[in-house]
């Protein structure tokens, strides 16, 4: 079993070698391999094995499962309303069906739970997202009234559409309460301004106070726009100096070469999420943040060939 083993990574390792240095790595193999001993042999097979764990070999980049397939839905149970514009005692039950359990729920901007109650809730509008074990998620606005107020406002959004800087914006118009207003939004303090620009994709939680103190939650999602990330001008590059060389994703390697657009659109997803986590590319190479950026913009953008 050693001895196959061996025999087995050996080859492999062979494979790689022989691309990066020819003729030396047969010459290797063929005069020290057969000369060894079984113990030897054995434990050289563990190295190689470890060799090879660091190589394009074993590092295959699964096809990221396509959520636009999911039939993962989230819902209103049952809710409470606060019972003043003061109070925080509001309350949201949340059910899922579909896609692949266990499901996660998350408030907002919040952390995801396994538990589908949210407390503590003062009047606002909150957004709910649930999340299955695949990463497809579907959410929905549900709002809280405070018994005795009327404080509202009407919200308008624009779009995020640049990559490596943040445009997206809110717009409140107040209504209802008492003016004067006030607004935050995230973790910023109380100010006049009722419109907040530079802001970047995802929910953000903007608190309205009027003039009697009372407030309103509004949770606001900021759509990813298109930021026109080119596949040519910037991913090819970045894949060129970093990935596509002989052994790991070059011209002729099966399923994952990155010279071949199809390839790289079929592993789009998992190849953002490898370089957001760092573990990819290997063999020393290194991204920037910015070409990390750039990848996860153009994929988010439809990985689309332009």
């Amino acid at each position: 079993m050693g001895d196959f083993l061996f025999l087995s990574l050996g080859f492999q390792f062979l494979f790689i070698i022989f691309q990066r240095f020819e003729g030396f790595g047969l010459l290797f193999y063929l005069f020290f391999g057969i000369q060894m001993k079984s113990k030897v042999r054995h434990s050289l097979s563990i190295f190689l094995l470890a060799l090879l764990s660091g190589s394009c070999v074993y590092n295959e980049l699964p096809t990221g499962f396509d959520c636009s397939t999911s039939d993962l839905k989230v819902s209103l149970v049952s809710k409470t309303d606060a019972t003043s514009c003061k109070s925080i005692n509001g309350q949201i039950t949340m059910a899922a069906t579909g896609g692949v359990q266990p499901y996660d729920y998350s408030l907002g901007d919040g952390v995801y739970q396994t538990n589908p109650v949210f407390d503590k809730l003062a009047a606002g509008s909150y957004h709910i997202t649930v999340k299955d074990t695949k990463g497809c998620k579907n959410s929905i606005l549900v709002d809280i009234a405070a018994e005795g107020s009327n404080l509202s406002a009407t919200v308008t959004t624009s779009d995020d559409t640049q990559c490596l800087t943040n445009n997206g914006s809110v717009t409140l118009a107040p209504a209802g309460g008492a003016s004067p207003y006030v607004a935050k939004i995230d973790d910023g303090t109380f100010g006049n301004a009722v419109t907040f620009s530079g802001l970047g994709s995802g929910v953000h939680s903007i608190i309205l106070k009027d003039a009697n103190d009372c407030e309103r939650v509004f949770n606001v999602s900021i759509g990813r726009g298109n930021t026109g990330i080119s596949y040519k001008s910037d991913i090819v590059p970045i894949f060129n100096a970093n990935c596509n060389f002989n052994g790991c994703h070059g011209a002729g390697t099966t399923g994952r070469d990155w010279t071949l657009y199809s390839d790289v659109k079929n592993k789009a997803a998992s190849i953002a999420t490898r370089t957001a986590n760092r573990s990819m590319p290997i063999g020393g190479f290194t991204l920037t943040e910015q070409q990390i950026q750039q990848i996860a913009c153009w994929v988010d953008d439809g990985a689309i060939n332009n």
